[in-house]
C-alpha cells in the first residue's frame, strides 16, 4: 500500500506495512491465484529494485515466490548481505532452488558470515542447476567450497568478484562438477581477481569434461596498464588461452571473448588448433581498434569453416579476406557486424554476401557502401535466402542531400527492397528513407512479419497515400514500429490496415499523433481491431483521454498498453481502461499519472493486472 504518495530514488512507490500481509500463509495463498507472468515480473520488481524494502513488509515474502510451483523453474533467486531472511526461506524448499546468484557480499564480509552462508546453502545446494557469484569480496577458495556441494550445476558465471591478495589456493575436490557446460568469467581482469592466472581457470575447467560454451571477460591487461597506490605499473598477468581451454578442445564449440582477455595472437593460435571445431564465435567484447585484422579473419576462414554463428567488433580487414571469410563459411546463419573500420570492408560486404548461402540474420552497425558496388549488384540477379536484417545508418536521418553518403545510403536501401525478397524481419535505424524507397519496400517484402523503422525523418504519409494504402501487400505483417518518425501523422492511420492483421503496433514518440488519428485507427477493419494485442503509444503527448476513449472499445483483445509521455491523459481515464479492454495484463504510465488510490485498487481488486 501506498497511501501517502512517497518514492525512492527509483521513483518508485515508497512501501508501508499492513499486518495482514505479515503472515507467509495468506501471503503464499494469495500468489497461487496470479498468472506466472504477473508473479515473475512482481518479484523481479522487488528482487532487483528494493529488496530492504521488500523484507520490511512482509519477512516470508521469498518462501510466498519460492513454493510457487509455477515460477520456481525461471527464477533466479538472490541471496545478498542486506537480506538474510533469504537463506532461511530457500532452506526451507530446497527442490525449489533452482537459479541462484550470491551478490552484494563486500569487502565487510567476514568469513564467519561465509560460513554462515555456506552452512544453509548445503541444505539445497544439490538442486541448484545454474549458479552465480556477482560483486562479492571472495577467493578460489571460498568459491570452490560452494560448488563442491553442487552436484546438478549446469552454468556457473563469476562477474565483477574481488578477493584479498593474500588468499591462498583451494585444495577441494570439483568432482561434481562433470555436469557444467556453461562457464563465464567476467570482469576479472583486476589485480584482486579470484581467477587471476591462468592456472586457476585450468584447475577449475578440468573438472569440466562437458563444458560447451566458454565465455572470458577482462581477463588481462593488453591495452589498460593496472597501477599500485605508489604509481608503479604492475605487471601485466599472462594466460594462455590454448592451456585453458586445450583439454575441452573436442567439446567446447562455443567461445564468447570480452575486452583485453585475449591477444591477437593468442586467438589467431586458438583458432588454428586442429582439433577445435567452433559452431560460434562471440567477439564482440573485443573493444581495441584494429584487434581484427586479416590474420584473425583468415584463420577463422582457413580452419572455423564450421562456424553457424559469428560475432566481430571494430574489424579492419582488406577485400581479399573478407572474400576468402565468405566462400568458406558456407553453413554461416548469423552474421553481426559492429564498428566497420575501413572503406574496403564497407565495399565487399554487399558484394560478397552472395556467397552465404545459409546466411538467415543479418546486422550490421556503421553502414555505407560504395555506389558502384551498390549498383553492381542492383544488375545482378540474386537468389538470396536472408530473412532477419538488421542496418544502422550512422546519422543517417540527419544526412544532407548532396552528400555522397546520402545516395550511398538510398541505393543500399533500394538494393534490400529489390533484392532481399525472402526477408521476415528488417530493422532500419536512422535511415535516409523517402516516400519512394518506403512504398518499394513495402510493396516488393510481401514475407515480412516485423517491420521496425527507428528514426526515420525522410518519409510523408500524406503523399505515399496518394496512390494507395502503404501495408496492402504485407498480408503476413504482424508487428509494425514506427518510433521517433517525426513525420508520421494522423494521415498515416487512415485506412492503413485493410489488409493486414497486426498483433503488435508502436507509434513510439511520433509527436504529430493526436485524437483525430486514434479515431482513424478506432475505425480500420474488425479484422485489424480483433487482432491488435500490444500498442504503445509513449511520448505521443497530444492524446488525450478523449481519443483513448474511442479507440480503446474498439480493441478487445488488448494485452499490453503503454501511455508514458502522455502527458495529457489523466488519472480518470486510467481508471476506466478496466472496463474498455478486459483482456489488459501491462498498462505502463508515468509514476505522477497514479495520483489516486483508487486506481490501484481498481487492478489489483478482482482484475489480473
Amino acid at each position: 500500500k501506498n497511501p501517502i504518495g512517497k518514492v525512492n530514488e527509483h521513483g518508485d512507490p515508497v512501501l508501508k506495512m499492513e499486518e495482514s500481509m505479515k503472515t507467509e500463509e495468506r501471503l503464499e495463498g494469495l500468489w497461487s491465484c496470479l498468472p506466472e507472468e504477473v508473479i515473475r515480473a512482481f518479484y523481479e520488481y522487488l528482487n532487483f529494485r528494493d529488496v530492504e524494502a521488500a523484507s520490511q513488509t512482509c519477512k516470508s515474502w521469498y518462501a510466498a515466490f519460492i513454493n510457487n510451483s509455477k515460477i520456481h523453474n525461471n527464477i533466479e533467486f538472490l541471496i545478498n548481505q542486506k537480506h538474510s531472511q533469504a537463506l532461511a526461506d530457500l532452506s526451507r524448499y530446497p527442490s525449489r532452488c533452482k537459479r541462484i546468484r550470491i551478490e552484494g557480499f563486500g569487502w565487510n564480509t567476514t568469513d564467519i558470515e561465509w560460513e554462515q552462508v555456506l552452512d544453509c546453502w548445503k541444505i539445497f545446494s544439490d538442486h541448484v542447476n545454474h549458479l552465480r557469484f556477482s560483486k562479492c569480496k571472495i577467493n578460489e577458495r571460498q568459491i570452490e567450497n560452494f560448488l563442491c556441494y553442487c552436484t546438478s550445476l549446469v552454468s556457473l558465471t563469476v562477474d565483477y568478484c574481488h578477493c584479498d591478495n593474500g588468499d591462498t589456493d583451494s585444495v577441494c575436490d570439483l568432482i561434481n562438477l562433470v555436469s557444467v557446460t556453461h562457464l563465464e568469467i567476467k570482469d576479472s581482469g583486476i589485480k584482486d581477481s579470484p581467477y587471476k592466472t591462468d592456472k586457476s581457470l585450468i584447475k577449475l575447467t578440468n573438472f569440466m569434461p562437458k563444458l560447451v560454451h566458454l565465455s572470458l571477460s577482462l581477463m588481462g591487461c593488453d591495452y589498460i596498464p593496472i597501477y599500485d597506490l605508489e604509481g608503479q605499473m604492475l605487471p601485466r598477468p599472462e594466460y594462455n588461452l590454448v592451456r585453458i581451454v586445450e583439454p575441452k578442445f573436442a567439446t567446447i564449440v562455443s567461445i564468447s571473448f570480452g575486452h583485453n582477455c585475449i591477444s591477437r595472437d593468442q586467438l589467431v593460435c586458438l583458432l588454428k588448433v586442429p582439433d577445435m571445431r567452433l559452431i560460434s564465435l562471440n567477439l564482440n567484447g573485443i573493444y581495441a581498434a584494429e584487434f581484427i585484422d586479416d590474420t584473425v579473419i583468415n584463420a577463422i576462414a582457413t580452419h572455423q569453416t564450421e562456424i553457424v554463428h559469428l560475432f566481430i567488433n571494430r574489424y579492419f580487414i582488406s577485400n581479399e579476406s573478407f572474400n576468402l571469410l565468405c566462400r568458406h563459411l558456407e553453413k554461416l546463419e548469423t552474421l553481426h557486424l559492429y564498428g566497420i573500420r575501413n572503406a574496403l570492408s564497407r565495399v565487399c560486404l554487399l558484394e560478397f554476401l552472395i556467397y552465404f548461402k545459409e546466411l538467415r540474420t543479418l546486422k550490421i552497425e556503421d553502414f555505407g557502401p560504395k555506389p558502384t558496388i551498390l549498383q553492381r549488384l542492383l544488375d545482378k540477379p540474386l537468389d538470396m535466402h536472408l530473412t532477419h536484417l538488421d542496418i544502422n545508418f550512422p546519422q543517417g536521418h540527419v544526412l544532407d542531400e548532396r552528400e555522397p553518403a546520402f545516395n550511398n545510403a538510398k541505393m543500399c536501401l533500394r538494393f534490400v527492397a529489390s533484392r532481399l525478397l525472402k526477408l521476415t524481419f528488417l530493422r532500419l535505424r536512422s535511415c535516409p528513407l523517402d516516400n519512394n524507397l518506403f512504398r518499394e519496400i513495402t510493396t516488393n517484402l510481401v514475407n515480412l512479419v516485423v517491420l521496425r523503422v527507428e528514426n526515420c525523418t525522410g518519409f510523408n504519409f500524406r503523399e505515399i497515400y496518394h496512390y494507395a494504402p502503404p501495408f496492402r501487400h504485407l498480408k503476413r505483417l504482424t508487428e509494425l514500429e514506427l518510433s521517433k518518425c517525426i513525420k508520421v501523422s494522423d494521415v498515416f492511420l487512415d485506412s492503413a490496415f485493410t489488409s493486414c492483421c497486426l498483433k503488435k503496433l508502436s507509434l513510439r514518440h511520433c509527436i504529430r499523433i493526436t485524437d483525430c488519428g486514434l479515431v482513424k485507427l478506432a475505425a480500420q477493419p474488425e479484422s485489424f481491431k480483433r487482432s491488435i494485442e500490444e500498442l504503445n503509444l509513449s511520448g505521443c503527448y497530444q492524446v488525450t483521454d478523449w481519443g483513448l476513449s474511442k479507440l480503446l472499445p474498439e480493441l478487445k483483445r488488448l494485452r499490453v498498453l503503454n501511455l508514458k509521455g502522455c502527458r495529457k491523459v489523466t488519472s480518470k481515464m486510467l481508471e476506466t481502461v478496466k472496463t474498455y479492454c478486459p483482456k489488459l495484463r501491462h498498462l505502463c504510465v508515468e509514476p505522477n499519472s497514479l495520483d489516486t488510490p483508487l486506481i490501484l485498487d481498481t487492478f489489483f481488486a478482482d482484475y489480473d493486472f
